[in-house]
């Protein structure tokens, strides 16, 4: 009993103290019922690593009331995109708490509206509007049964996935008679998306993940994959060659960056994930954004994943750094 009391005294001196030297802090709102844990990994890295920044991020779930503003220097929606229309009643609770930031002009990562931008069909056109982005006709499917008379135009192959849903289940139409295996009624919001096959030389699939901390771009993981759906899954190769070449990606400039820079400020984003790969003809083909990219993945723990740890520490230093500016907060990280 003595020392779980004596704990609680250093903590709450400790508290003390820092609160003293660092009285601002990072307001982070999450959701209960999607993602409750997400991020948890950055948290436990900045702790690890910058153990004096990590008393800076408060963290509360959806609904919750705020009470002392002034301690506030940043705004971390960390919601699910597209938050309105997925989440309706969280949108309706995080609504409020953005708009007194904003009164306060207390600066948002992501302002929650923008959000939106992320509905794949809309980002297609946004993205494929800048000079040198390809992207591939995407199409909303608002009734099934008209669409399976006339394909809204697209020619075979295409598939079909939801439009505000990250990772879901992706169905494949080889021929038009593969559309009475697609379960429309199960779908949200589905469309229909042109396939641009993106096959190397050597046979292999390969998408790569660009992070974006406002104007800074940070490579992040090579995928290669034996199927054109490139995920990580029994299909995704992974030998010495293909490590040595993600490790060269993640380790440099991507090359890509000025290109995705614009995409990124015509989405209205400030931190986020781009997926991109490149057709047989060698052109920049981006997938698709993601302004709530999951960083650390259930099997990054992996023994055979060691050899990605230095890209995460990179990716969360990078991270960790544009918070600490749009705060205006000062503490030394280490590099």
């Amino acid at each position: 009993m003595y020392k779980e009391f004596r704990q609680q005294v250093i903590s709450a001196i400790r508290d003390a103290m820092n609160n003293v030297r660092y009285p601002k802090r990072i307001l982070v709102v999450r959701q209960k019922d999607h993602q409750s844990t997400y991020n948890d990994y950055f948290l436990y890295w900045v702790n690890q690593n910058v153990p004096e920044a990590a008393h800076l991020f408060e963290l509360h779930y959806l609904p919750c009331e705020i009470n002392d503003w002034e301690r506030y220097a940043l705004f971390l929606p960390w919601l699910q995109d597209p938050l309105k229309e997925r989440f309706p009643h969280i949108y309706q609770y995080a609504k409020p708490i953005e708009a007194e930031c904003q009164k306060r002009n207390i600066p948002i990562v992501n302002p929650i509206d923008n959000l939106s931008n992320s509905i794949k069909s809309l980002a297609a056109q946004r993205i494929g509007s800048i000079k040198g982005i390809r992207t591939a006709k995407t199409v909303p499917i608002t009734d099934p049964e008209a669409f399976k008379k006339t394909q809204a135009g697209l020619s075979t192959p295409f598939f079909i996935r939801e439009d505000w849903v990250h990772g879901c289940q992706i169905f494949f139409v080889q021929n038009l008679d593969d559309l009475a295996n697609v379960p429309f009624e199960k779908f949200i919001a589905p469309i229909a998306v042109e396939f641009l096959d993106v096959k190397g030389e050597d046979g292999l699939y390969r998408k790569y993940r660009y992070f974006a901390m406002g104007d800074e771009g940070i490579p992040g993981p090579l995928m290669v994959s034996k199927s054109w759906e490139v995920r990580d899954n029994h299909n995704r190769v992974i030998n010495e060659s293909i490590i040595a070449e993600e490790i060269a990606y993640f380790s440099g400039e991507d090359p890509n960056h000025e290109l995705l820079q614009q995409a990124r400020k015509a989405l209205g984003f400030d931190f986020m994930a781009f997926d991109y790969s490149y057709d047989e003809q060698g052109n920049f083909m981006v997938w698709e954004p993601n302004p709530f990219p999951v960083i650390w993945g259930s099997h990054d723990g992996d023994p055979d994943k060691k050899y990605a740890l230095p890209s995460i520490d990179r990716i969360y230093t990078a991270l960790l750094k544009y918070y600490l500016q749009r705060a205006d907060i000062s503490i030394k990280i280490p590099t």
